[in-house]
């Protein structure tokens, strides 16, 4: 009985994840070219048969920011949970940290990092 929940969440993926191939097969669009000759079939026809392609480097250097924030802003959640029995100290600590998040915001904004035309 402790495991019903589960059970009926699993069912319920499996039924959505149906739903959506079936309403797929019976609206999703036609093409009249065989998709099987595209290295990547997505259902759009491809512009250029090569696969291989070059991003800019700075496409790869907003990702890293991106993937680097995000875990830094996701360590003040734990912190924000225990605010009260850390006291002063863990709010002192907790500035610092925000204040180094920053620097480094700032550090890349300065060196262009953020520009979406590079």
């Amino acid at each position: 009985m402790e495991y019903l929940g589960i059970l009926l969440f699993f069912l319920i993926a499996l039924g959505v994840g149906f739903f959506f191939t079936v309403a797929n097969s019976l609206l999703g669009p036609r093409t009249k070219e065989k998709m099987e000759d595209y290295p990547y079939e997505c259902g759009v026809p491809l512009y250029d048969q090569e696969a291989r392609g070059t991003f800019k480097q700075g496409y790869y250097i907003l990702g890293l920011l991106l993937i680097l924030f995000d875990i830094e802003v996701a360590l003040l959640f734990p912190w924000a949970v225990v605010f009260k029995e850390i006291g002063i100290y863990g709010l002192i600590e907790a500035v610092m940290f925000i204040a180094v998040l920053f620097l480094g915001f700032i550090y890349a904004w300065k060196k262009g990092a953020l520009k979406w035309q590079m």
